[in-house]
């Protein structure tokens, strides 16, 4: 995942999504692109095709959902300047735009029960939010980034954004989110026992990649002072 890790996994490649685009594979990169981040991915695959993409949302709604990428296009956008935190100590700051995730739950009608969304994305990857936490003003469903749709290797059609943690939280290639009445692990905290359940930014040392030859002092949380 973008910001998050980039496990030299042994175990074969999945079967491509049927919803999978022909065409080459979504590799991870060492260099920052033109968006200053790096390419970081759990299961190299191909990009989604947006035509057939559907977005499922299901388990504790009164109001099961198949969403085209035109469905939430529709909902109320927004723009949001935010920077991304990686967990190898870089990161960046973008311009997303996309929609809250109120308006999701808004067309879904969540039950009483449900806590907590899983997410389920293109390449297998999956992860786990509290509902508080989804509904926190400054988490976004992002569609577009600097003013463009987003690309196939930031996630392209949907990605979360969530500013306070680590980006492997902000998980993309989102194909499915399903309400629950708990939580769990992600699939990186399950496994790799240095990333957190919870992967809220920790105090250390930052290295922006839009501020090339600067390292910054972040005390933690959302990084907003520059």
């Amino acid at each position: 995942m973008l910001g998050g890790p980039a496990p030299g996994c042994p175990k074969p490649l999945p079967p491509a999504p049927s919803n999978a685009s022909s065409g080459k594979l979504i590799i991870p990169t060492d260099t920052p692109d033109r968006f200053h981040a790096k390419i970081m991915e759990f299961n190299p695959v191909p990009a989604l095709n947006a035509a057939t993409w559907e977005l499922e949302v299901g388990g504790l709604v009164r109001r099961p959902l198949k969403l085209k990428l035109a469905d939430l296009q529709r909902l109320p956008q927004i723009k949001q300047s935010s920077r991304m935190k990686c967990v190898q100590c870089w990161s960046t700051r973008i311009e997303w735009e996309g929609f809250r995730s109120k308006e999701l739950f808004r067309l879904a009608h969540p039950l009483p029960s449900a806590t907590h969304v899983r997410f389920d994305c293109g390449d297998k990857y999956y992860d786990y939010d509290s509902l508080e936490e989804m509904l926190h003003p400054h988490v976004l469903l992002a569609l577009r980034m600097n003013g463009e749709p987003l690309t196939p290797e930031h996630g392209a059609p949907l990605r979360l954004v969530i500013p306070w943690k680590y980006g492997y939280k902000y998980v993309k290639l989102i194909t499915k989110i399903t309400f629950l009445n708990h939580g769990g692990e992600g699939l990186v905290a399950d496994t790799w026992p240095y990333y957190t359940q919870g992967g809220n930014i920790q105090p250390g040392v930052d290295h922006p990649f839009d501020l090339p030859g600067q390292i910054r002092r972040i005390k933690g949380g959302e990084i907003t002072d520059y």
